[in-house]
């Protein structure tokens, strides 16, 4: 990637935290292995946020995952030898997978880490994948619209929030007021459930 690629990223990490932090007060920012470059993280060192990005493991950083370890938390300095260059110190940590043996899933951090609570760290960053895939079905209820008028897009997306709101009602009620981990009703399910019915 070029130097603007570089700067776009950085850019908009800049921007949006600048915007939120009118808005709300951050403590922590989690962002995925798109946002794992140097400039960046040395963005959110500036922002002065705390951070766990998911990181692109290196030999070097491997290499400090010692032989039958389960986690790592090790200080590291990631760097960019070519222009634009750029350093940044941080914590480097690593979990085992949940799912494939022998592998491990790696992060960058600015918190206070230790091998004792890296667990508990990539723990809080995997909750942030419950959001993604939350605004991925709620694309299952979006109608597909080509108008530019933004009342119109405006109102299909509220239209679709309010449909998974009750999609995620309809499972809960129908998993006896818990919240299950996988849905009993599924959103292709409750679409049909909708349509069919008759509201006159």
């Amino acid at each position: 990637m070029d130097a603007n690629g570089f700067r776009a990223k950085r850019e908009a990490v800049r921007s949006l935290l600048e915007t939120a932090k009118q808005y709300v007060s951050i403590r922590h920012v989690y962002l995925d292995r798109g946002f794992y470059q140097v400039h960046v993280v040395a963005e959110l060192e500036q922002q002065d946020v705390g951070y766990i990005v998911r990181a692109r493991p290196s030999s070097g950083m491997k290499d400090r995952l010692s032989a039958g370890a389960e986690t790592v938390a090790d200080e590291y300095t990631m760097q960019r030898k070519r222009k634009p260059t750029a350093s940044v110190d941080v914590t480097v940590f690593a979990v085992p997978h949940r799912t494939s043996e022998d592998e491990h899933v790696w992060f960058v951090t600015s918190l206070d880490v230790d091998s004792s609570t890296a667990r508990a760290y990539a723990a809080a960053f995997c909750r942030r994948w419950g959001i993604e895939t939350s605004y991925r079905q709620l694309g299952d209820f979006l109608p597909r619209t080509s108008s530019p008028t933004f009342s119109v897009r405006l109102f299909y997306f509220l239209f679709a929030v309010s449909l998974y709101n009750l999609w995620v009602l309809a499972n809960v009620l129908a998993s006896a007021e818990t919240v299950p981990e996988t849905p009993l009703i599924s959103t292709r399910i409750f679409r049909r459930f909708v349509l069919s019915t008759d509201y006159g």
